[in-house]
Parts: C-alpha cells; structure tokens; sequence
C-alpha cells in the first residue's frame, strides 16, 4: 500500500498524459475531503469495521423516520475480505435522502446509487438494528472506477483494483478474500484490452474557467470521441477527495456530442451522487470504452450546491438548484445555540466571527437566536441548531457536518423548484480545537476555519479544489483559512444570493413566511400484542394531512427476508381529531415477528413507522411515548414473570435500568440527568428482548 501511496504523491505525466493525482499517505495528519476529515489509518479501518465487502449498490430506498430522512442501501456482494455477511440481504444505512418533495443531504455522508462499486468497511448501525453503515463516514468506502479499474478514497488512490487495492486489503487483514460470485463489469473492464488506436484525443477546453452548478457549458475539442454519445462519459476530477476520482454529470447536462466537440454543462451532482466536478484535466470515454484526459486543466472558481430529482418513473434525473429564502421572517435564517455549546464562550465567539466574515462578504443573512435552547438533536424541527456531538452521531475522523434540510414545490405540475428550510451544525467537541483567534499549534484544528466553511455548505456552496478558498476541500493542522476568496467564496456565495433574489416561482415571499409543512401523519402510538386468534396490531394519529392508506407490513427477520405486505387500510384523508385503527394478523406465531406501518399519502410520498416486534408467549410489544420525549415517559410492556428496563445511548452503554416485576405491562418513567439525542429503551426478560428507539429532546 505504501508503494501505491507514494507513486501517487505527485504528479507523473506519461507522453501527452497527466497520470498523477494528488494523494496522501494513511499516516498523514492532512485533514480533507467531505467537509474536513482527520485521516483514520487503513490499519485502523480494516480492524474496527466487522464486515469488509467488494460490492455493488443493487437497490436504494430513502425513508423518513421523522427527524431525519436515511437510505437504506441493499448490497450484491461479490468478495468478502473480513467478517461474516448476514444470512440474508446486506443492508448499508446512509444519511439523507429524498422523500417526495423533501430531501435531506448531511455533509459527510457518503450517497450511494445503484450500480456503484466499492470495497465497503462496514460496521453494525445502532440505530437500525440488523443493518450496518460504513465505518469512519466516507473512509469507510474505497469507490471503484471501472472506465479506469482504479479505486479511490478521501486519502489514497489505488491505481490498479486488482494489483494495488486487493494486496492493500489482504495485507492487513491478514487472509486473502472469501469469492462469494464473480464481479462480472470489473471481469470484462480487467480483460479489455487497450486500443490505443482508438482512443479519444483531446486538443482543447473552452473556457479555461469556469463555474460548477450554474449550467455554465464546458466545450471539448478533439477527435476520437464517437459520432454519438452512446455509453460516451465525460469525467471531472471530484472535487470532494481533491481529484483522487473522477466524477460524471447526468444524462441531463449533455448538451450535443459529436466526434469532434461535446458541449456539456459543469455539475455539482453527478451521477451517484458522487461528488462535485473541480479544478484539473479532464476524462472523455467514448462509446467504445476508449478514454483520454487532456492535457490542459479546466479550472472552476466555485460550486453552487444542485439537488438531483426525478419527476416520474419515466423522466430522466435532473439536476436543480437551491434558492435561500427569508425563513425568520427578516430575510434570512436564525441560528440556535445549544445550551453546552453557548457555554463554550470561546467556541461561540469562533462561530460568530465566521457568520461575520459571511455577512460582510457576500451579505449571508445569518444571525444568533437571543435564548439558546436545550435541544441538541439535529432534526427536521424549523429550528436551525449549532451544537456539540454528544450522541455518537459524528463518525471517527469527522470534524464537524452541516445538516441541510430542503423542501420542493411545482408551479401548476411544471419543474420543481427547491428551496433550503433548514440547516444544523454539529461539531466533535472532543478534538483537539484552537477556538480563540490565535493561530493554531501542536496539531490543533482551527475551529473558526472549519466552522467558516461549513458556513458555506449552509450557503449553499460545495467543494473546489483551490488551495487558499475557504471552501477548498481540505485543511491540514496547525494551519487556518478565515479570509473568503474574492473569485471563488465571495463570487459563488453572491451568485447564489442573487439566483435566490430572482427565484420568485411557488410563492416564495409566502412560504418564507410560513412554517414547514407539517409531516401528513403525527403517528401517536403503534403496538402488537400476541393472543389467541392471532397477533392484534393497534395504532392511533393525532392529525393527518392529505393521508391515502396504511399498509400493514411484516417480516420474520427484517436482515433476512423481504417485508410482506398483509393489508391496506383507508386513512382519514385530513383530521385534526384522533384515529385509531387496528388489525389482526391471525397467521400462527411460531417465533419473533417484526411489523411495521408504511403510511401513503394522497400525492404519493411514503414515510414508515418504526418497527415493532412480536415473541410467541408475550401479550404486548414494547411502546414508549411521547417520542421525542423531555423528562417524563410513557411504557407499554410485554407481559412477563419479571423483566429489567434499560435505556442505552448509542455506544451501548445502559445510562438508566428499572425493574419490570411480574406481570407488570404499563410503567411510568422519569429518566434523570440524560443529554439530548438518541437512546434505545430495551426490554429483557429471561432470553426475550424487545428494543425500540428514543429521541430525548
């Protein structure tokens, strides 16, 4: 791995092409890619992840779990080099997604799309039991190039999959890898042999500079490229791993393609979600698989963050921008404090002289709330929150995430415009910060650096590759960037302002002036109980908005099986009014039994309850209420000759324990002292266990 690291730390130029990417060692202390990473070593990964695949994205599903939307992303698995794959489906859980007109993107949440390829390091997720997510945020994927068969990270680039990433991994797991079925794309990418006759050639790149997400038209000149596009890509270098891959814009933003010229428009979102196209050469594939990188470099000032979205089933994905409207009511947006972060006054002077140094750059207006708040949860709320991670959230050498929060409107059924509600800071308390305007030193990270370019992601600018921008990919220790650039950071913040000044289609003026919209279903409880005639599922909504149907699903191990659908049920359509439904499944209960609700709404967005579960011999399922909760909670029990009551936070640790005499199925509880975020309540009695997830405001 060493050899492969270092071949790639500078820049080698073979004849008329530029073969090198910039890359770092695994040791180095060099912070980059997704919004600032500290480097967690190879070693390091490949010894905490439980599960190391080479797979490919077979199937996505986003899902609203009401504070937040992730995606659940079903893997083929075609080689295992550590652990041992779950008897059934295996399931990778990602931040954000797209649930009908609202969309949620997390800065440093890898986005995954069917087809992609990677070595996957995977570790179980907490929160969803069953499933796993990538160890250490983006370095827990290695993508797969399969134009090139290269592989790539936020760190390092392997040149070769097969001679350089393969000896990589079987090196420090110590065994070679486990064949599960062959990888046929990368089979036929590794036999294919070289046509050097028939590659394209690349003469030239108009204009030189240019902007990403802006629809702004990149011009290539050459020969070779194919009189039609066919499979024909064009690559940029992503610009969030700093060009150790390349990226391709949607099927949208061709333009024409000839043999001669391809006119296409410089993205933001490509295809997968991969990343956004910055500064250097750039990669024409033709049709017949044949591909070139120019010589000269294109160079792009900024990015402005676009939003992919297909309309139907049929339309093509499409990319569309973001416009800020005035959601306080003063043309702007009003950040919180949470309590322990406000009481970090150095922290909060950081913070401010950031949101200053945007205000005056380019007018962004963001101001502090007066009050803080207890709240520290990131969520869908209307409230924009500035904390500290104390809920394990943050993923191993992640400084900080911006948690973007959008939502979607069309004017008579035509295109969908997009506008940002909501955005959250979360930054890792724990590391080692300079907070005070002195400069940084003995390996500290400046926190007013970082908190200034995640201030950007909340503008709604995205990664470049330009040493010296703040919104340049990476930053290393010791080292600060607290002044904007005149043509990257203060140009691209200013072209947003100015898009969102002209973007008046649904009304904006009004819908800054309103709340979000309420979720369709305020879901109240949902529970399962066992008895003679069969399993009785029961469930209640406070209010309902535009509701179509509940379909009552199940599944014997969710890990395992496909859920089935067991019956649809009318909804209320809109009530302010309590409702209360119910079903029972009378198939014969021959061990644990999961449920869940999937809720459809008149306009076609689906949201799903949480699961719930059912033991042969147990009278009730375990229901806590209200969720989100502040101090007091509400317990449905399983009934049982005597149980033990436990709240977890997200390391497994038990912060809370009661116990459940016999018979006992109905308990109040006063949580003392716990920290907002996310908990698991978990019920075990003898060699039964029922566990459901919590949210502590």
């Amino acid at each position: 791995m060493e050899k492969t690291q270092l071949r790639w730390n500078r820049f080698i130029r073979v004849g008329a092409t530029v073969l090198g990417l910039l890359a770092v060692s695994a040791g180095s202390s060099v912070a980059q890619d997704a919004c600032l990473l500290e480097p967690v070593s190879l070693r390091q990964r490949i010894a905490a992840a439980t599960v190391i695949v080479e797979a490919r994205v077979a199937a996505t599903r986003s899902q609203d779990e009401g504070p937040h939307i992730v995606t659940l992303n079903e893997l083929e698995v075609y080689k295992v080099f550590r652990g041992t794959l779950p008897a059934g489906k295996l399931t990778v859980v990602t931040a954000g997604g797209t649930v009908g007109l609202r969309r949620e993107e997390v800065t440093n949440s890898p986005q995954l799309a069917v087809g992609r390829q990677a070595v996957f390091l995977l570790e179980p997720d907490p929160q969803q039991p069953g499933r796993f997510r990538l160890y250490a945020g983006p370095q827990g994927l290695i993508s797969y190039d399969l134009n090139t068969a290269a592989a790539a990270e936020p760190f390092a680039r392997y040149a070769s999959i097969e001679n350089d990433l393969y000896p990589a991994l079987e090196a420090q797991t110590g065994q070679a890898f486990r064949p599960v079925q062959p990888n046929a794309p990368l089979l036929a990418r590794l036999k294919r042999a070289a046509r050097p006759d028939a590659a394209p050639l690349i003469s030239g790149l108009s204009p030189s500079t240019i902007t990403a997400g802006t629809t702004s038209v990149l011009t290539i000149t050459g020969s070779g490229f194919g009189a039609t596009q066919g499979t024909g890509t064009v690559g940029f270098r992503n610009s969030d791993n700093g060009g150790q891959s390349f990226v391709s814009p949607l099927a949208a933003d061709y333009v024409s393609w000839s043999d001669t010229e391809i006119k296409v428009r410089v993205p933001s979102t490509t295809i997968g979600d991969a990343g956004t196209a910055g500064s250097g050469a750039v990669l024409v594939t033709n049709g017949t698989a044949e591909s070139a990188l120019s010589v000269d470099n294109v160079t792009i000032d900024y990015a402005l963050t676009n939003l992919s979205y297909q309309t139907s089933a049929t339309a093509p994905l499409s990319p569309y921008r973001v416009a800020l409207v005035g959601r306080d009511g003063q043309g702007g947006y009003t950040l919180h404090y949470n309590e322990r972060f406000a009481a970090n006054t150095a922290a909060k002077e950081a913070f401010e002289r950031a949101l200053l140094t945007w205000r005056n750059g380019v007018g962004a207006n963001r101001r502090m709330a007066t009050t803080t708040t207890t709240t520290n949860a990131n969520a869908r709320d209307n409230v924009n929150i500035v904390s500290f991670d104390d809920a394990g959230e943050l993923a191993a050498g992640v400084l900080g995430v911006t948690y973007s929060y959008y939502a979607g409107c069309s004017t008579n059924g035509g295109s969908i415009n997009w506008v940002l509600a909501e955005t959250d800071y979360l930054y890792d308390e724990e590391r080692n910060w300079q907070f005070t305007s002195a400069n940084p030193t003995n390996g500290q990270f400046d926190f007013e650096t970082v908190a200034l370019h995640e201030q950007g992601h909340g503008i709604q600018l995205g990664h470049i590759i330009r040493p010296g921008a703040v919104m340049h990919y990476a930053i290393a220790p010791n080292t600060k960037n607290r002044v904007l650039s005149a043509a990257s950071d203060i140009a691209g913040g200013t072209a947003e302002t100015n898009f969102s000044l002209s973007a008046v289609s649904c009304n904006y003026a009004t819908y800054a002036r309103q709340a979000p919209a309420p979720l369709p279903v305020t879901l109240v409880s949902f529970g399962a109980e066992a008895g003679p005639a069969g399993v009785q599922l029961r469930w209640r909504t406070s209010v309902e908005l535009n509701s179509r149907y509940f379909a009552v699903e199940a599944a014997d191990d969710p890990a395992a099986s496909s859920w089935t659908e067991l019956t649809q049920l009318p909804a209320a359509g809109t009530s302010t009014t309590p409702r209360d439904y119910a079903y029972l499944d009378s198939q014969p209960l021959s061990g644990l039994r999961y449920y869940r609700l999937r809720q459809q709404d008149l306009d076609g967005t689906v949201q799903y309850s949480a699961v719930v579960t059912v033991a042969p011999g147990a009278s009730a399922t375990l229901t806590a209420y209200p969720n989100p909760f502040t101090t007091e909670l509400q317990v449905q029990l399983p009934a049982a000759p005597a149980a033990i009551l436990r709240l977890l936070d997200l390391t497994g640790r038990s912060v809370y324990s009661a116990p459940v005499p016999a018979a006992q199925t109905f308990l109040t509880l006063t949580p003392p002292d716990l920290r907002p975020g996310v908990y698991l309540l978990e019920w075990r009695s003898g060699n039964q266990v029922q566990r459901t997830r919590l949210v502590k405001q």
